[in-house]
């Protein structure tokens, strides 16, 4: 099956730390994801202040990837498999950016949108998520939970590779992790019997 929605949440944290008179303003990230690819990550600005009373401006951009699938026409499935490829990823050390030859995959999280897909991607139900360049997981039990309307259909969403972190104490860095992913499809094995709203 192929996805009805397929988007980038994008959530920016930014402000400036320490010996401040004013708030700094900090540079837009320069990554972006148009349907129907979508983006995993984080990009993170820092522009330290001089001593001794520093002021520090940092701005740190995470993406999230979220995708919807219409599973109206199934009333139960035997399983459910979600599938997706990494088209490329980048990482930034020291504001030095690198392509990997090989596509890595950085989401490494898959969670059950708890909302419509907003900037924040809110979620429950977290699960690691395999990586490389072809994925595949496991989502039979949260497909049944939407059939059987145990819980609204708001898709999934991937996140990662690095865990959330107080506003308070944002990473001070130029550093960024993200992966593109595409070909995003949902593989649902059923009987004929009990499915008769099922095209065939």
């Amino acid at each position: 099956m192929q996805p009805v929605i397929i988007n980038t949440g994008t959530l920016v944290q930014a402000g400036s730390f320490g010996f401040c008179a004013s708030q700094g303003k900090t540079p837009e990230t320069t990554f972006s994801s148009v349907p129907p690819q979508m983006m995993v990550g984080y990009d993170d600005f820092f522009r330290g202040g001089k001593s001794p009373f520093a002021c520090d401006d940092v701005r740190i951009s995470i993406f999230r990837g979220g995708v919807k699938f219409d599973l109206t026409q199934f009333d139960r499935i035997a399983h459910a498999e979600l599938l997706l490829d990494t088209m490329q990823s980048v990482t930034r050390s020291d504001g030095k950016l690198m392509q990997t030859q090989t596509p890595v995959s950085y989401a490494n999280m898959l969670c059950v949108a708890t909302e419509i897909f907003a900037s924040n991607m809110l979620c429950d139900n977290e699960m690691p998520l395999p990586v490389g360049e072809v994925i595949s997981i496991d989502v039979s039990n949260q497909v049944r939970d939407w059939i059987n309307k145990r819980r609204n259909n708001f898709g999934f969403i991937l996140g990662g590779p690095r865990p959330m972190f107080s506003a308070q104490t944002p990473p001070r860095d130029n550093d960024a992790k993200i992966s593109w992913y595409n070909n995003v499809r949902l593989r649902v094995t059923y009987q004929k019997t009990g499915n008769s709203r099922v095209m065939q």
